[in-house]
Protein backbone atom coordinates (compact mmCIF):
# COMPACT_ATOMS: atom_id res chain seq x y z
CA UNK A 1 0.00 0.00 0.00
CA UNK A 2 1.18 3.53 -0.72
CA UNK A 3 2.01 5.89 2.12
CA UNK A 4 0.47 8.82 0.22
CA UNK A 5 -3.03 9.57 1.52
CA UNK A 6 -5.88 9.15 -0.93
CA UNK A 7 -7.72 12.32 -2.01
CA UNK A 8 -11.03 11.19 -0.51
CA UNK A 9 -12.31 8.55 1.85
CA UNK A 10 -12.19 5.16 0.24
CA UNK A 11 -12.69 1.51 0.99
CA UNK A 12 -10.28 -1.05 -0.43
CA UNK A 13 -11.35 -4.68 -0.36
CA UNK A 14 -8.97 -7.57 -0.93
CA UNK A 15 -9.41 -11.33 -0.77
CA UNK A 16 -7.16 -14.30 -0.62
CA UNK A 17 -8.14 -17.93 -1.08
CA UNK A 18 -6.40 -20.86 0.55
CA UNK A 19 -7.06 -24.47 -0.42
CA UNK A 20 -6.48 -27.08 2.28
CA UNK A 21 -5.68 -30.73 1.61
CA UNK A 22 -9.30 -31.61 2.51
CA UNK A 23 -10.49 -29.59 -0.55
CA UNK A 24 -11.98 -26.87 1.62
CA UNK A 25 -11.57 -23.27 0.53
CA UNK A 26 -10.94 -20.51 2.99
CA UNK A 27 -11.69 -17.01 1.71
CA UNK A 28 -10.28 -14.16 3.72
CA UNK A 29 -11.66 -10.66 3.08
CA UNK A 30 -9.77 -7.63 4.28
CA UNK A 31 -11.28 -4.14 4.34
CA UNK A 32 -9.00 -1.15 4.57
CA UNK A 33 -10.43 2.31 5.09
CA UNK A 34 -8.57 5.54 4.44
CA UNK A 35 -9.60 8.86 5.90
CA UNK A 36 -10.09 12.05 3.98
CA UNK A 37 -7.01 14.30 3.90
CA UNK A 38 -9.29 17.20 4.80
CA UNK A 39 -9.13 15.85 8.32
CA UNK A 40 -5.66 15.00 9.49
CA UNK A 41 -4.58 14.53 13.06
CA UNK A 42 -2.92 17.48 14.69
CA UNK A 43 0.46 16.76 16.26
CA UNK A 44 -0.56 18.74 19.36
CA UNK A 45 -3.59 16.64 20.29
CA UNK A 46 -4.95 13.23 19.35
CA UNK A 47 -8.47 14.64 19.61
CA UNK A 48 -8.21 17.65 17.33
CA UNK A 49 -8.00 17.88 13.57
CA UNK A 50 -6.28 20.35 11.25
CA UNK A 51 -7.82 21.37 7.91
CA UNK A 52 -6.01 20.28 4.76
CA UNK A 53 -4.06 22.76 2.71
CA UNK A 54 -6.54 22.73 -0.18
CA UNK A 55 -10.23 21.96 -0.37
CA UNK A 56 -9.87 22.05 -4.16
CA UNK A 57 -8.18 18.62 -4.14
CA UNK A 58 -11.01 17.12 -2.11
CA UNK A 59 -13.68 18.73 -4.30
CA UNK A 60 -11.94 17.44 -7.44
CA UNK A 61 -11.69 13.93 -5.98
CA UNK A 62 -15.33 14.01 -4.86
CA UNK A 63 -16.48 15.19 -8.29
CA UNK A 64 -14.31 12.62 -10.08
CA UNK A 65 -15.30 9.63 -7.96
CA UNK A 66 -19.01 10.41 -7.75
CA UNK A 67 -19.73 12.25 -11.01
CA UNK A 68 -22.17 9.54 -12.18
CA UNK A 69 -24.01 9.82 -8.85
CA UNK A 70 -24.25 13.63 -8.62
CA UNK A 71 -25.08 16.48 -10.98
CA UNK A 72 -22.47 18.95 -9.68
CA UNK A 73 -19.80 19.46 -7.03
CA UNK A 74 -18.15 22.89 -6.71
CA UNK A 75 -16.27 24.93 -4.12
CA UNK A 76 -18.08 28.06 -2.95
CA UNK A 77 -16.21 31.23 -3.92
CA UNK A 78 -14.70 32.93 -0.88
CA UNK A 79 -13.56 36.47 -0.11
CA UNK A 80 -10.39 34.98 1.36
CA UNK A 81 -7.90 32.90 -0.59
CA UNK A 82 -9.08 29.69 1.08
CA UNK A 83 -12.52 28.28 0.37
CA UNK A 84 -13.96 26.11 3.12
CA UNK A 85 -17.39 25.43 1.63
CA UNK A 86 -18.63 23.18 -1.14
CA UNK A 87 -21.98 22.97 -2.90
CA UNK A 88 -23.32 19.67 -4.17
CA UNK A 89 -26.27 19.20 -6.51
CA UNK A 90 -27.88 15.76 -6.28
CA UNK A 91 -29.75 13.92 -9.03
CA UNK A 92 -32.97 14.92 -7.27
CA UNK A 93 -31.94 18.57 -7.81
CA UNK A 94 -31.38 19.08 -4.09
CA UNK A 95 -28.60 21.57 -3.32
CA UNK A 96 -26.47 20.94 -0.26
CA UNK A 97 -23.87 23.36 1.09
CA UNK A 98 -21.22 21.82 3.32
CA UNK A 99 -18.63 23.73 5.34
CA UNK A 100 -15.34 21.97 6.04
CA UNK A 101 -13.75 22.64 9.40
CA UNK A 102 -11.45 20.86 11.82
CA UNK A 103 -14.60 19.15 13.20
CA UNK A 104 -15.66 17.66 9.84
CA UNK A 105 -18.24 18.41 7.13
CA UNK A 106 -21.09 20.57 8.50
CA UNK A 107 -24.39 20.95 6.63
CA UNK A 108 -24.89 24.72 6.15
CA UNK A 109 -28.16 24.48 4.24
CA UNK A 110 -30.23 22.20 2.04
CA UNK A 111 -32.46 23.56 -0.73
CA UNK A 112 -35.03 21.55 -2.66
CA UNK A 113 -38.25 22.18 -4.55
CA UNK A 114 -39.56 18.93 -3.09
CA UNK A 115 -41.33 19.64 0.23
CA UNK A 116 -40.76 16.06 1.44
CA UNK A 117 -36.98 16.49 1.04
CA UNK A 118 -37.11 19.77 2.98
CA UNK A 119 -39.05 18.07 5.77
CA UNK A 120 -36.88 14.95 5.80
CA UNK A 121 -33.55 16.84 5.73
CA UNK A 122 -34.41 19.79 7.96
CA UNK A 123 -32.76 18.19 11.01
CA UNK A 124 -29.46 17.73 9.14
CA UNK A 125 -28.78 21.48 8.95
CA UNK A 126 -26.08 22.30 11.49
CA UNK A 127 -25.04 18.64 11.84
CA UNK A 128 -21.40 17.69 11.32
CA UNK A 129 -20.30 14.48 9.59
CA UNK A 130 -16.96 12.75 9.15
CA UNK A 131 -17.20 12.83 5.35
CA UNK A 132 -19.51 14.17 2.61
CA UNK A 133 -20.66 10.67 1.67
CA UNK A 134 -22.41 10.33 5.04
CA UNK A 135 -24.44 13.46 4.25
CA UNK A 136 -25.22 12.39 0.70
CA UNK A 137 -26.41 8.96 1.82
CA UNK A 138 -29.05 10.72 3.93
CA UNK A 139 -29.99 13.47 1.47
CA UNK A 140 -30.06 11.68 -1.88
CA UNK A 141 -31.92 8.40 -2.43
CA UNK A 142 -30.30 8.11 -5.89
CA UNK A 143 -26.81 8.52 -4.39
CA UNK A 144 -27.61 5.93 -1.70
CA UNK A 145 -28.88 3.40 -4.29
CA UNK A 146 -25.82 3.83 -6.51
CA UNK A 147 -23.45 3.73 -3.50
CA UNK A 148 -24.99 0.45 -2.34
CA UNK A 149 -24.95 -0.95 -5.88
CA UNK A 150 -21.21 -0.20 -6.19
CA UNK A 151 -20.55 -1.86 -2.85
CA UNK A 152 -22.49 -5.00 -3.83
CA UNK A 153 -20.59 -5.15 -7.17
CA UNK A 154 -17.24 -4.91 -5.38
CA UNK A 155 -18.22 -7.60 -2.89
CA UNK A 156 -19.48 -9.91 -5.67
CA UNK A 157 -16.21 -9.48 -7.57
CA UNK A 158 -14.27 -10.37 -4.45
CA UNK A 159 -16.41 -13.41 -3.72
CA UNK A 160 -15.95 -14.84 -7.22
Amino acid sequence: MSSTPSPSPSLDLATSTTTHSTSQHLVVMTATSTASPVLSTSPSSPYSFAPALSLADDVAALASEYSPMLLDVAPVPSTSNISTEVEILTKEHTQVRLAVSPRGWTVEWIESNDPSVKLQCHDLVGSTFEDPEAVLLRVSPAFAREWQSRLVEQLEMLAS
